[in-house]
Protein backbone atom coordinates (compact mmCIF):
# COMPACT_ATOMS: atom_id res chain seq x y z
CA UNK A 1 0.00 0.00 0.00
CA UNK A 2 1.22 3.48 -0.91
CA UNK A 3 2.68 5.19 2.18
CA UNK A 4 2.11 8.69 0.74
CA UNK A 5 -1.18 10.13 2.03
CA UNK A 6 -3.53 10.99 -0.80
CA UNK A 7 -4.75 14.04 1.10
CA UNK A 8 -2.94 16.11 3.71
CA UNK A 9 -4.15 19.15 5.63
CA UNK A 10 -1.47 21.43 7.06
CA UNK A 11 -2.07 24.23 9.57
CA UNK A 12 -5.52 24.95 8.15
CA UNK A 13 -7.38 27.84 9.78
CA UNK A 14 -10.70 29.52 9.06
CA UNK A 15 -12.37 32.23 11.14
CA UNK A 16 -15.84 33.60 10.37
CA UNK A 17 -16.41 37.22 11.36
CA UNK A 18 -19.18 38.38 9.02
CA UNK A 19 -21.28 39.93 11.79
CA UNK A 20 -19.63 42.86 13.57
CA UNK A 21 -22.04 42.46 16.50
CA UNK A 22 -21.09 38.83 17.14
CA UNK A 23 -17.93 37.20 18.41
CA UNK A 24 -15.61 35.74 15.78
CA UNK A 25 -16.21 32.04 15.18
CA UNK A 26 -13.13 29.86 14.77
CA UNK A 27 -14.36 27.06 12.51
CA UNK A 28 -10.96 25.43 11.83
CA UNK A 29 -8.12 26.04 14.26
CA UNK A 30 -4.67 25.19 12.83
CA UNK A 31 -5.82 21.74 11.77
CA UNK A 32 -3.19 19.15 10.85
CA UNK A 33 -4.18 15.69 9.65
CA UNK A 34 -3.74 13.29 6.75
CA UNK A 35 -5.73 10.56 5.04
CA UNK A 36 -3.82 7.44 3.92
CA UNK A 37 -4.19 6.04 0.42
CA UNK A 38 -6.48 3.03 0.00
CA UNK A 39 -8.15 3.20 3.41
CA UNK A 40 -11.41 4.42 4.90
CA UNK A 41 -10.75 7.14 7.47
CA UNK A 42 -13.53 8.35 9.73
CA UNK A 43 -13.72 12.12 10.17
CA UNK A 44 -15.89 12.47 13.23
CA UNK A 45 -17.10 15.35 15.30
CA UNK A 46 -20.12 16.94 16.88
CA UNK A 47 -22.37 19.03 14.65
CA UNK A 48 -20.48 22.31 14.30
CA UNK A 49 -17.07 20.76 15.01
CA UNK A 50 -15.70 21.96 11.67
CA UNK A 51 -16.10 18.92 9.41
CA UNK A 52 -18.16 20.57 6.68
CA UNK A 53 -16.01 23.71 6.71
CA UNK A 54 -12.94 21.51 6.21
CA UNK A 55 -14.60 19.76 3.25
CA UNK A 56 -15.44 23.11 1.66
CA UNK A 57 -11.82 24.18 2.09
CA UNK A 58 -10.66 20.97 0.39
CA UNK A 59 -12.83 21.67 -2.65
CA UNK A 60 -11.98 25.35 -2.75
CA UNK A 61 -15.58 26.35 -1.99
CA UNK A 62 -14.22 28.66 0.69
CA UNK A 63 -10.78 30.14 1.12
CA UNK A 64 -9.00 29.35 4.41
CA UNK A 65 -7.27 32.19 6.25
CA UNK A 66 -4.08 30.15 6.31
CA UNK A 67 -2.76 26.64 5.73
CA UNK A 68 -2.61 24.20 2.84
CA UNK A 69 -4.52 21.29 1.34
CA UNK A 70 -2.18 18.86 -0.44
CA UNK A 71 -3.22 16.12 -2.88
CA UNK A 72 -0.49 13.49 -3.29
CA UNK A 73 1.99 15.93 -1.78
CA UNK A 74 1.19 18.92 -3.99
CA UNK A 75 -1.35 21.78 -3.91
CA UNK A 76 -4.76 20.60 -5.06
CA UNK A 77 -5.54 21.77 -8.62
CA UNK A 78 -8.55 21.60 -10.93
CA UNK A 79 -7.40 18.39 -12.61
CA UNK A 80 -6.98 16.71 -9.21
CA UNK A 81 -10.60 17.53 -8.38
CA UNK A 82 -11.65 15.24 -11.23
CA UNK A 83 -10.13 12.41 -9.17
CA UNK A 84 -12.39 13.17 -6.20
CA UNK A 85 -15.98 12.09 -5.64
CA UNK A 86 -18.21 13.90 -3.17
CA UNK A 87 -21.51 12.84 -1.62
CA UNK A 88 -23.03 15.78 0.30
CA UNK A 89 -25.12 15.39 3.44
CA UNK A 90 -28.25 16.68 1.70
CA UNK A 91 -29.28 15.76 -1.83
CA UNK A 92 -28.76 18.78 -4.08
CA UNK A 93 -29.44 17.17 -7.45
CA UNK A 94 -31.55 18.96 -10.12
CA UNK A 95 -35.16 18.04 -9.35
CA UNK A 96 -36.30 18.08 -12.99
CA UNK A 97 -33.76 15.52 -14.25
CA UNK A 98 -34.14 11.75 -14.04
CA UNK A 99 -31.60 9.26 -12.68
CA UNK A 100 -30.05 8.46 -16.07
CA UNK A 101 -29.72 12.12 -16.99
CA UNK A 102 -28.04 12.99 -13.69
CA UNK A 103 -25.30 10.39 -14.14
CA UNK A 104 -24.83 11.03 -17.86
CA UNK A 105 -24.43 14.76 -17.21
CA UNK A 106 -21.90 14.02 -14.46
CA UNK A 107 -19.79 11.84 -16.77
CA UNK A 108 -19.78 14.51 -19.46
CA UNK A 109 -18.44 17.04 -16.96
CA UNK A 110 -15.80 14.85 -15.30
CA UNK A 111 -14.73 12.94 -18.44
CA UNK A 112 -13.12 9.92 -16.70
CA UNK A 113 -9.61 9.12 -17.93
CA UNK A 114 -9.33 6.12 -20.22
CA UNK A 115 -13.07 6.04 -20.89
CA UNK A 116 -14.65 6.67 -24.30
CA UNK A 117 -17.91 8.60 -24.55
CA UNK A 118 -19.53 5.60 -26.22
CA UNK A 119 -19.10 3.72 -22.93
CA UNK A 120 -21.03 6.26 -20.84
CA UNK A 121 -24.45 4.65 -21.30
CA UNK A 122 -23.12 1.28 -20.19
CA UNK A 123 -21.43 2.89 -17.16
CA UNK A 124 -24.71 4.57 -16.19
CA UNK A 125 -26.60 1.28 -16.50
CA UNK A 126 -24.04 -0.60 -14.38
CA UNK A 127 -24.00 2.07 -11.67
CA UNK A 128 -27.79 2.32 -11.44
CA UNK A 129 -28.00 -1.46 -11.13
CA UNK A 130 -25.37 -1.36 -8.38
CA UNK A 131 -27.53 0.99 -6.29
CA UNK A 132 -30.79 -0.76 -7.29
CA UNK A 133 -32.17 2.20 -9.22
CA UNK A 134 -32.16 0.76 -12.76
CA UNK A 135 -35.91 0.13 -12.63
CA UNK A 136 -36.34 3.79 -11.64
CA UNK A 137 -33.95 5.18 -14.23
CA UNK A 138 -36.53 7.47 -15.86
CA UNK A 139 -37.91 8.75 -12.56
CA UNK A 140 -37.22 12.40 -11.82
CA UNK A 141 -35.22 13.36 -8.74
CA UNK A 142 -38.25 15.17 -7.31
CA UNK A 143 -40.16 11.86 -7.29
CA UNK A 144 -37.49 9.80 -5.51
CA UNK A 145 -37.81 8.71 -1.89
CA UNK A 146 -35.16 9.83 0.62
CA UNK A 147 -33.38 6.48 0.39
CA UNK A 148 -33.42 6.49 -3.41
CA UNK A 149 -32.07 10.02 -3.42
CA UNK A 150 -29.17 9.01 -1.18
CA UNK A 151 -28.34 6.07 -3.43
CA UNK A 152 -28.41 8.30 -6.51
CA UNK A 153 -26.13 10.77 -4.74
CA UNK A 154 -23.76 7.87 -4.04
CA UNK A 155 -23.89 6.82 -7.70
CA UNK A 156 -23.03 10.35 -8.82
CA UNK A 157 -20.10 10.53 -6.39
CA UNK A 158 -18.55 7.28 -7.60
CA UNK A 159 -19.49 6.79 -11.28
CA UNK A 160 -16.37 8.58 -12.63
CA UNK A 161 -14.11 6.09 -10.78
CA UNK A 162 -12.50 8.63 -8.40
CA UNK A 163 -9.35 7.87 -6.42
CA UNK A 164 -10.72 9.67 -3.36
CA UNK A 165 -14.36 9.62 -2.23
CA UNK A 166 -15.61 12.02 0.44
CA UNK A 167 -18.89 10.97 2.07
CA UNK A 168 -20.67 13.55 4.23
CA UNK A 169 -23.09 11.81 6.61
CA UNK A 170 -23.96 9.05 4.07
CA UNK A 171 -26.26 7.26 6.56
CA UNK A 172 -28.34 10.36 7.32
CA UNK A 173 -32.08 9.72 7.09
CA UNK A 174 -31.77 6.08 6.04
CA UNK A 175 -33.87 3.26 7.48
CA UNK A 176 -32.15 0.03 8.70
CA UNK A 177 -32.22 -1.57 5.23
CA UNK A 178 -30.86 1.61 3.68
CA UNK A 179 -28.05 1.73 6.23
CA UNK A 180 -27.18 -1.89 5.53
CA UNK A 181 -26.97 -1.19 1.80
CA UNK A 182 -24.87 1.95 2.33
CA UNK A 183 -22.42 -0.03 4.50
CA UNK A 184 -22.20 -2.63 1.74
CA UNK A 185 -21.48 0.04 -0.89
CA UNK A 186 -18.75 1.58 1.25
CA UNK A 187 -17.16 -1.81 1.77
CA UNK A 188 -17.20 -2.39 -2.02
CA UNK A 189 -15.05 0.75 -2.34
CA UNK A 190 -12.74 -0.45 0.44
CA UNK A 191 -12.31 -3.80 -1.31
CA UNK A 192 -11.41 -1.86 -4.47
CA UNK A 193 -8.68 -0.02 -2.47
CA UNK A 194 -10.30 3.38 -2.95
CA UNK A 195 -9.49 6.10 -0.43
CA UNK A 196 -12.55 7.14 1.57
CA UNK A 197 -13.13 10.01 3.97
CA UNK A 198 -16.26 9.28 5.99
CA UNK A 199 -17.60 12.41 7.70
CA UNK A 200 -20.00 11.42 10.45
CA UNK A 201 -21.11 11.98 14.03
CA UNK A 202 -22.57 8.47 14.39
CA UNK A 203 -20.34 6.31 16.58
CA UNK A 204 -21.39 2.91 15.20
CA UNK A 205 -20.02 3.70 11.73
CA UNK A 206 -16.42 3.71 13.01
CA UNK A 207 -16.33 0.03 13.90
CA UNK A 208 -18.53 -0.85 10.91
CA UNK A 209 -16.46 0.54 8.04
CA UNK A 210 -13.44 2.62 9.16
CA UNK A 211 -9.75 1.65 9.14
CA UNK A 212 -8.54 4.88 10.75
CA UNK A 213 -10.12 7.78 12.62
CA UNK A 214 -9.82 11.51 13.27
CA UNK A 215 -12.13 13.21 15.80
CA UNK A 216 -12.61 16.95 15.46
CA UNK A 217 -13.66 19.20 18.35
CA UNK A 218 -14.01 22.97 18.02
CA UNK A 219 -11.98 22.95 14.83
CA UNK A 220 -9.06 20.97 16.28
CA UNK A 221 -8.10 17.31 16.44
CA UNK A 222 -9.28 15.84 19.73
CA UNK A 223 -8.21 12.31 18.75
CA UNK A 224 -6.38 10.67 15.87
CA UNK A 225 -5.27 7.14 15.12
CA UNK A 226 -2.81 8.63 12.61
CA UNK A 227 -1.54 12.05 13.72
CA UNK A 228 0.18 12.90 17.02
CA UNK A 229 -1.69 15.45 19.15
CA UNK A 230 0.25 17.62 21.61
CA UNK A 231 3.10 15.15 21.65
CA UNK A 232 0.88 12.11 22.27
CA UNK A 233 1.55 9.00 20.20
CA UNK A 234 -1.42 8.15 17.91
CA UNK A 235 -3.49 5.27 19.21
CA UNK A 236 -4.36 2.72 16.50
CA UNK A 237 -7.90 1.48 15.97
CA UNK A 238 -6.60 -2.06 16.43
CA UNK A 239 -6.25 -3.14 20.07
CA UNK A 240 -5.99 -6.24 22.22
CA UNK A 241 -8.87 -7.15 24.50
CA UNK A 242 -9.02 -9.36 27.59
CA UNK A 243 -12.45 -10.44 28.86
CA UNK A 244 -12.47 -11.51 32.51
CA UNK A 245 -14.99 -12.83 35.00
CA UNK A 246 -15.03 -13.11 38.78
CA UNK A 247 -12.89 -10.08 39.62
CA UNK A 248 -13.94 -6.60 40.74
CA UNK A 249 -12.76 -3.31 39.21
CA UNK A 250 -11.18 -2.39 42.55
CA UNK A 251 -9.13 -5.59 42.51
CA UNK A 252 -8.00 -4.80 38.97
CA UNK A 253 -6.86 -1.36 40.13
CA UNK A 254 -4.90 -3.01 42.95
CA UNK A 255 -3.18 -5.23 40.39
CA UNK A 256 -2.43 -2.22 38.23
CA UNK A 257 -0.63 -0.68 41.19
CA UNK A 258 1.81 -3.59 41.07
CA UNK A 259 3.79 -2.12 38.16
CA UNK A 260 1.34 -3.27 35.50
CA UNK A 261 0.74 -0.96 32.50
CA UNK A 262 -2.42 1.13 32.30
CA UNK A 263 -5.28 -0.20 30.21
CA UNK A 264 -6.65 1.92 27.37
CA UNK A 265 -10.21 1.23 28.44
CA UNK A 266 -12.24 -0.81 30.90
CA UNK A 267 -15.84 -1.78 30.24
CA UNK A 268 -18.15 -3.60 32.67
CA UNK A 269 -20.98 -5.68 31.20
CA UNK A 270 -22.99 -7.69 33.72
CA UNK A 271 -20.51 -10.13 35.25
CA UNK A 272 -17.86 -9.56 32.58
CA UNK A 273 -15.10 -6.94 32.49
CA UNK A 274 -13.32 -6.03 29.24
CA UNK A 275 -9.82 -4.58 29.32
CA UNK A 276 -8.37 -3.01 26.17
CA UNK A 277 -4.71 -2.40 25.32
CA UNK A 278 -3.09 -0.71 22.35
CA UNK A 279 0.12 -2.70 22.72
CA UNK A 280 0.36 -6.49 22.53
CA UNK A 281 3.15 -6.54 25.13
CA UNK A 282 0.96 -4.70 27.68
CA UNK A 283 -1.90 -7.14 27.11
CA UNK A 284 0.43 -10.13 27.63
CA UNK A 285 1.70 -8.74 30.95
CA UNK A 286 -1.88 -8.38 32.15
CA UNK A 287 -2.88 -11.82 30.88
CA UNK A 288 -0.02 -13.40 32.80
CA UNK A 289 -0.88 -11.46 35.99
CA UNK A 290 -4.56 -12.41 35.81
CA UNK A 291 -3.79 -16.10 35.32
CA UNK A 292 -1.38 -16.03 38.26
CA UNK A 293 -4.23 -14.60 40.37
CA UNK A 294 -6.47 -17.47 39.16
CA UNK A 295 -8.83 -14.98 37.50
CA UNK A 296 -11.13 -16.52 34.90
CA UNK A 297 -10.13 -15.24 31.44
CA UNK A 298 -13.05 -15.72 29.07
CA UNK A 299 -11.35 -14.37 25.96
CA UNK A 300 -8.13 -12.81 24.69
CA UNK A 301 -8.25 -11.48 21.15
CA UNK A 302 -7.16 -8.89 18.66
CA UNK A 303 -9.98 -6.40 18.49
CA UNK A 304 -10.66 -3.86 15.73
CA UNK A 305 -12.45 -0.70 16.74
CA UNK A 306 -13.47 1.18 19.86
CA UNK A 307 -15.73 0.71 22.78
CA UNK A 308 -18.40 3.42 22.54
CA UNK A 309 -17.36 4.80 25.93
CA UNK A 310 -13.92 5.62 24.50
CA UNK A 311 -15.34 7.72 21.70
CA UNK A 312 -17.86 9.52 23.90
CA UNK A 313 -15.01 10.98 25.96
CA UNK A 314 -14.10 13.18 22.99
CA UNK A 315 -17.64 14.56 22.75
CA UNK A 316 -17.93 15.65 26.38
CA UNK A 317 -18.84 19.27 26.94
CA UNK A 318 -20.50 19.59 23.53
CA UNK A 319 -24.17 20.34 23.02
CA UNK A 320 -26.32 18.72 20.39
CA UNK A 321 -27.18 20.86 17.42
Amino acid sequence: MDSTPILEIRNLKKVFDHDLLKKKQVAIDNLNCHFPTGQCTGFMGHNGAGKTTTIKAIFGLLKPDSGDVLFKGRPLNLEDKRSIGYMPETNKLPANLNCQEILMHHLKIFKPKGTAKRDYRHMVEEKLKEVELWDHRTKRVSKLSKGMGRRLSWAQATIHNPELVILDEPFSGLDPLGRMMMSKLINYLRDDKKTIILCTHELWTVNEVCDELHILKKGRLAYSSLNPIQGQVPKPLMNYQIVTSGISPSKLKDLQGQSLPEWDYINEQDYLIKLGFGEYSDAILWLKALLEESVVVMDFSKHKGFEEEELLVHFEGEKSA
